[in-house]
């Protein structure tokens, strides 16, 4: 009895966790009079010129080289710093190692919107305000990049290490040559949190570059939404849909990846 209450309770839970993908996506293939008028209720009724808009009447192309330039970047950046600061807090013994990882702890409490003055500041002063670097730089590391990798590496056999010393290997050779290569799960599901996050990312890019030229999909998506564009609410829907498929496409290809760093990466401590 308790399985089918459990099941149903999944469902549910599913249903209002889809709910607002669906309306979004309803609101993307109507109309804005009948999107606010009228429920649709003949197929005809339904199309794709929202979607045509965007494409043709914004810089929605530009939008998306930015998005996808900064977030593959930030993350294969993360990707191999986050990696080997995981690795030396978990392999190292070195003064001080115990006390960066509590402060990498306390990193990940701080709210990232206190962070938004001092890294506008920094990067008006370098000049690179409205470049990729001003985009890209101050994210190459995550402190939770860091911690996840740490956890991994924790749990990496002692063995593996001394046989490659044996063989010759040095500590960044032992590192690239086979801890990293064994910690593919846990660099998946890295990858896929660093990924979302920055494709997603609204407080930093809407500060850090203020030309339409240089805009990333959230930050061109708003600017549609507040009549740069249009005030139209159904054609920032359709904006919203094109935003969202790399993430779901990213998602599951990689989600096996990501369930089974979860379960063996040593997240638990």
């Amino acid at each position: 009895m308790k399985r089918p209450v459990f099941y149903m309770l999944l469902i549910l839970t599913s249903l209002v966790m889809l709910l607002p993908f669906v309306w979004t996506l309803y609101a993307s293939l109507v109309k804005n009079d009948m999107l606010v008028n009228h429920f649709p209720t003949s197929i005809s009724e339904y199309g794709f010129e929202n979607f045509m808009y965007i494409i043709t009447q914004s810089h929605i192309a530009t939008w998306y080289k930015n998005s996808l330039f900064v977030t593959i970047t930030i993350t294969v950046g993360n990707l191999l710093f986050n990696s080997m600061a995981g690795y030396s807090l978990a392999r190292i013994k070195f003064p001080g190692s115990k006390i960066l990882f509590f402060v990498t702890l306390g990193i990940m409490m701080v709210p990232i919107q206190i962070l938004l003055i001092p890294i506008f500041i920094m990067m008006a002063t370098a000049g690179w305000i409205n470049t990729y670097l001003a985009l890209i730089i101050p994210f190459l590391v995550n402190p939770f990049g860091v911690f996840l990798m740490r956890q991994f590496f924790v749990t990496f056999p002692k063995e593996l290490e001394e046989s490659a010393k044996v063989d010759g290997l040095n500590r960044i050779s032992i590192f690239f040559r086979i801890a990293l290569p064994l910690a593919k799960p846990a660099l998946i599901a890295q990858a896929i949190f660093i990924f979302v996050w920055n494709w997603n990312s609204f407080p930093f890019p809407s500060i850090l570059a203020t030309e339409p030229e240089m805009y990333t999909l959230p930050v061109g998506i708003y600017q549609i939404t507040n009549t740069a564009y249009t005030s139209s609410i159904t054609a920032s829907m359709a904006g919203v849909v094109l935003m969202t498929i790399p993430t779901i496409v990213f998602f599951m290809i990689f989600q096996k990846y990501f369930i089974s760093s979860s379960i063996g990466s040593g997240i638990k401590g």
